[in-house]
C-alpha cells in the first residue's frame, strides 16, 4: 500500500511539475518573439495534453522495462551489471567454494539450484534477482569471495537466499520495472536539449532552437522529481527487508557471527561494498550492501541500514568500529581456506520429523536442514556432479534417469533415443547409464535440483529436443510413476518459463471447501505411497489440518489415479496463499504419520508443492 501511494504521488507531482517547466518554457520563449503566446499560468486544455503525454512517457517506459525484464528473469539484472555466469566446472578453489555453497542451501531450502553470476568488482558485495523461484540468480563481486571465508560468504548467501523464498526478489523486479518510467522524464529533456533539428529553408543541420532547448531544461528539472521519488520509493522497499533478510540468515544458518563478521570485513574494506557500474544507481536495492557512495552523515537517504546498526543487531557486544583489512593478506587465507576446505566432510545432525518442524522449515530451512543438504550432496558421486554442470551430460543424466529397469522397454527408449536425441548426448547416456543405475533413489531430487541451472543454458531448439526425448522417455511403457511425474512437474514449474512464456494461475478459489474434493485426492495419493496401518484415520487427520474436524469426517479416502492427481493439482494451485499452506501441512500430516518417510512419499510431496510453487526442504528418509 505505501509503494502504491508513493508511485501514485509521484506520477502526480511529475506531472505538475512538467506542466509548470512547459509553461514556464513557452513563457520564457514569448520573450524573443514578437508576440505572446501563453498569458495564463492556468490552461486546461494545455494540462491535459501534458498529464496525456507524461502517462505516455511513465507507462510506456514501465512496460518496456518490466517487458524487458520479464523477458531475461534474473539473469537480465547480472548481466546489465557486467556479471558473467560461473561456469559450473570450474577449477578455482575460490568458485568451487562458492557453487558449494549455494548448492547445499538451495537442497536444503527445497529449490531448484540458482545460476550464479560474479561481477567484477573489487567491493564486497551479492544480490539475488528474478521475478520467482525459478528465474532467480544469485550474483557476487569478486571482492566478495576473495575477502569472504566460508561461514561469511555462507551468512551473505543465506542473507540473498532468504530475500528469494520471501519474495523480496519479485517486488525489486516488478520495482525497477515502474521506477524506469517515471525517471524518464529527466531523460525526455535531455533529449530535448541536445537534439538537432533541420530548417525547412537550410538543409544543413543547427543547433537545438531556444525554444525547445529552454522547455527541455524546465522538463530535465522537473524530472529530478521523478528521480528523488524514485530513490524514496526503492529505500522504503529495501532498508526494513535487509533487517529481515540478516535474521533470516541468522536462522538459517545458525551463525549470527557468520554474517556479522561479513559486515565487519565490509566496514574495514577499503573498497568497502561499492559497485562501480553505471546500472548501480537503478539496481541498488537489490544488493546486500549499499552499493553506491552516499553522503557519510547522511544514513536515513541510504538504500540500506546503517552498517552499525546492521551488525549489532547481530553482535549486541560490537564497539561501534571495524577493523581495518589487510586486502593482501585476507586474501591468501580465504584462497587457502577455500582450497582446504574443499575435501572437508561436516557431520549430520540430527533430522527433526515432527510436523510443525517441517513446516516451519519452509521458507525458513534452519542449520539442520543446511546440513542435510550438504550431506546429501557429498552422497553424490563426484563424477556425477561434474556432469551435472555440462549441458550435454546434464540431458543424458535426465535421460539416465528416466531409462526403464525393463529390459526390453529400456532397449525401445534408447532406440528412440538413437533417432531422435543429439548424438553427443546418446554417446554420454552410454557412459553414465551404469553410475545412475546404482545411484540411491533418495539422491534423485538433490542431482535433478544440480541439473537445472545447467539445462537452463540450453539453446530452444536444444530445449524443445531434449523435452520432446524426455515425453519419449516417460511414455514408453505406457504408465507414469511417482518420480516421472514429479520430474515432469519440477520441468514444468523451474524449466520450461526458461523457454516458453508461462503464466502463474490466478487465484480463483478463496474458500478451502472449494476444493475439499481435489485436496482429498492428493492426501489419499500420499497415504497411498506409505505404509499406515490404519490409513483411514490418518486421511481424517490430515484432512481435518485442512477444513477442521467436523468437516474432515463427512469425506472418506479416495481412489485416484495419477490423471486425477494432476487435475487435483493443477485445479489446488488456483487458491490464495493461506489456503495453500493448510493443504501443504495436511499432505505433511499424510506422509509423516507412520513416522517414516518413503522416496515416493518424498517424491510425490515435492510434485505437490511444486505445483503450489512452495519450496519443500528435504525431510530424511528411513
Amino acid at each position: 500500500m505505501l509503494l502504491v501511494l508513493l508511485f501514485s504521488c509521484a506520477v502526480i507531482l511529475i506531472m505538475l511539475a512538467v506542466y509548470l517547466a512547459v509553461t514556464a518554457g513557452m513563457f520564457i520563449t514569448q520573450l524573443f518573439a514578437d508576440e505572446g503566446f501563453i498569458r495564463d499560468l492556468w490552461d486546461v486544455e494545455r494540462f491535459l495534453w501534458v498529464i496525456t503525454i507524461t502517462i505516455m512517457i511513465v507507462a510506456s517506459g514501465s512496460m518496456y522495462r518490466t517487458y524487458q525484464l520479464k523477458q531475461g528473469g534474473g539473469a537480465a539484472v547480472a548481466e546489465m551489471l557486467g556479471g558473467e555466469r560461473v561456469a559450473a566446472a570450474t577449477d578455482d578453489p575460490l568458485l568451487r567454494r562458492l557453487q558449494n555453497v549455494v548448492e547445499e542451501m538451495a537442497i536444503a531450502a527445497g529449490l531448484p539450484v540458482p545460476p550464479v553470476y560474479l561481477l567484477p568488482q573489487a567491493g564486497i558485495n551479492a544480490f539475488a534477482a528474478g521475478y520467482g523461484r525459478s528465474d532467480a540468480v544469485i550474483a557476487l563481486t569478486t571482492g566478495a569471495i576473495e575477502m569472504l571465508n566460508r561461514d561469511e560468504l555462507q551468512g551473505v548467501i543465506a542473507h540473498e537466499f532468504s530475500h528469494v523464498l520471501n519474495g523480496d526478489t519479485t517486488l525489486k523486479m516488478r520495482l525497477m520495472g515502474l521506477l524506469f518510467g517515471i525517471t524518464l522524464i529527466s531523460d525526455a529533456g535531455i533529449v530535448m536539449m541536445t537534439a538537432r533539428h533541420t530548417s525547412h529553408r537550410v538543409r544543413s543541420e543547427r543547433g537545438t532552437h531556444p525554444a525547445i532547448a529552454v522547455i527541455g531544461f524546465f522538463i530535465f528539472v522537473a524530472g529530478t522529481v521523478g528521480a528523488v521519488f524514485a530513490d524514496m520509493i526503492k529505500r522504503a522497499v529495501s532498508r526494513q527487508r535487509e533487517f529481515l533478510a540478516d535474521a533470516a540468515a541468522v536462522q538459517f544458518t545458525r551463525n549470527p557471527e557468520g554474517i556479522a563478521s561479513a559486515l565487519k570485513v565490509i566496514g574495514g574494506y577499503k573498497a568497502g561494498s561499492r559497485v562501480n557500474h553505471s546500472a548501480s544507481q537503478q539496481t541498488s536495492h537489490f544488493f546486500f550492501g549499499n552499493a553506491v557512495k552516499s553522503w557519510e552523515n547522511r544514513n536515513w537517504w541510504a538504500t540500506h541500514p546503517p552498517l552499525v546498526e546492521r551488525i549489532k543487531r547481530l553482535d549486541p557486544s560490537f564497539s561501534g568500529s571495524c577493523a581495518t583489512v589487510n586486502a593482501a593478506h585476507r586474501s591468501r587465507s580465504v584462497m587457502q581456506e577455500a582450497i582446504s576446505s574443499l575435501a572437508g566432510d561436516a557431520p549430520l545432525l540430527p533430522t527433526q520429523k515432527s510436523v510443525d518442524a517441517v513446516m516451519d522449515s519452509i521458507g525458513q530451512p534452519d542449520a539442520v536442514v543446511l546440513q542435510q543438504g550438504a550431506k546429501l550432496l557429498d552422497k553424490i558421486p563426484q563424477h556425477l556432479r561434474q556432469f551435472a554442470h555440462d549441458p550435454f551430460t546434464a540431458r543424458a543424466v535426465v535421460y539416465a534417469l528416466l531409462l526403464d529397469q525393463n529390459r526390453s522397454i529400456r532397449n525401445a527408449q534408447l532406440k528412440a533415443l538413437e533417432i531422435k536425441a543429439d548424438a553427443g548426448v546418446l554417446a554420454e547416456l552410454f557412459e553414465i547409464q551404469a553410475m545412475v543405475t546404482v545411484l540411491d533413489t533418495r539422491l534423485r531430487i538433490p542431482l535433478l535440483e544440480l541439473l537445472l541451472p545447467t539445462l537452463k543454458s540450453l539453446s530452444e531448439s536444444q530445449y524443445k529436443k531434449f523435452r520432446h526425448c524426455s515425453s519419449i522417455l516417460i511414455k514408453a511403457d505406457s504408465q507414469l510413476s511417482i518420480f516421472e511425474y514429479m520430474l515432469h512437474r519440477m520441468l514444468i514449474t523451474h524449466l520450461h518459463p526458461t523457454f516458453i512464456a508461462i503464466k502463474p494461475p490466478a487465484v480463483h478459489f478463496d474458500a478451502a471447501a472449494e476444493v475439499e474434493d481435489e485436496v482429498a485426492c492428493i492426501v489419499s495419493m500420499l497415504i497411498k505411497q506409505g505404509t499406515h496401518a490404519e490409513p483411514d484415520s490418518v486421511f481424517t487427520e490430515a484432512m481435518s489440518c485442512y477444513l477442521g474436524r467436523e468437516s474432515a469426517t463427512r469425506l472418506t479416502l479416495k481412489s485416484c489415479d495419477m490423471a486425477a492427481l494432476d487435475h487435483s493439482l493443477n485445479k489446488a494451485a488456483r487458491v490464495t496463499p493461506a489456503i495453500k499452506r493448510e493443504l501443504i501441512k495436511a499432505c505433511v500430516v499424510a506422509v509423516l504419520s507412520d513416522a517414516q518417510v518413503s522416496v515416493d512419499e518424498f517424491e510425490l510431496l515435492r510434485a505437490v508443492c511444486d505445483t503450489l510453487d512452495c519450496p519443500m526442504p528435504q525431510i530424511g528418509y528411513e
